[in-house]
């Protein structure tokens, strides 16, 4: 009877030996099973584009907006315009400050990416609104600077009109395009004048108030009760002189391309 219990008790100590083999074999085969593949690694982002990266780092000084859709131009590979419309203190010819700006644009931004269109006009702001917005209108391009006849305007057209003319034109122009961005300028500063300064600085509280880039070039001019303001202005005064036209060209040039 002894030598029964004890074959009883070897076996059972056998039969939980095995039983614990198996469970312990099958714990190690599941945990040693092939994991899945592990998800791809997302590819790296694409190294960035020295070029396009210089060229955005140039336009560091300009609206949002405007950097905005000159990063779309870049990416389509399309020209971006800039459209200078104002009065014909804007100048004509090769030394005339819109050309000064054009050549220095396309020398650093590149002449396929960088096109200029200048619109002038021998009008007040009445008239133009009245008979001459076709043309802005059909093509205004991605940026205005606009000089919205405010010297044309002095003692013809009353500052409030002038300005209403200044939203308007604005207005209709992003009805249109709504992607079109304004950046204002004053005309050329005249020499020993009283109202006209005062018509100048109710533009520049107007484009503060309503949020609208403005660029205020007559702090690069002598002062405006300084004889040496007469060398930068042409025999009647209608617009910059050649000094005058550098002048107002190397302020804006700082502007639209920014150096470190």
């Amino acid at each position: 009877m002894k030598a029964f219990i004890t074959v009883l008790l070897a076996a059972c100590c056998v039969f939980i030996l095995i039983a614990g083999n198996l469970h312990w074999q099958k714990k190690i085969a599941g945990s040693a099973a092939p994991e899945s593949p592990p998800a791809a690694e997302s590819e790296s982002a694409e190294p960035a584009d020295p070029e396009r990266e210089r060229i955005l780092s140039l336009a560091a000084n300009w609206p949002k907006s405007s950097r905005k859709q000159l990063e779309k131009a870049v990416d389509e590979q399309r020209a971006y315009t800039i459209t200078i419309l104002g009065s014909k203190s804007l100048g004509e010819g090769p030394d005339s400050w819109p050309e000064l700006l054009k050549t220095e644009l396309q020398s650093a931004y590149g002449k396929d990416l960088i096109v200029t269109n200048t619109l002038s006009y021998d009008t007040t702001s009445n008239q133009f609104v009245n008979q001459n917005m076709e043309e802005l209108l059909k093509n205004p391009g991605d940026l205005i600077l606009f000089e919205p006849f405010t010297l044309n305007d002095n003692g013809e057209v009353g500052t409030k009109a002038g300005l209403e003319n200044l939203a308007y034109v604005m207005t209709e122009v992003k009805s249109q395009h709504p992607d079109s961005t304004f950046i204002l300028q004053p005309p050329h500063p005249l020499y020993d004048t009283i109202y006209y300064p005062k018509d100048v600085e109710e533009l520049k509280e107007y484009s503060e108030e309503n949020s609208i880039p403005y660029l205020d070039h007559w702090t690069a001019w002598p002062e405006l009760d300084d004889p040496e303001m007469k060398e930068y202005l042409s025999s009647d005064n209608s617009q910059p002189s050649k000094k005058g036209h550098r002048i107002w060209a190397d302020y804006l040039i700082e502007y639209f391309i920014h150096k470190e």
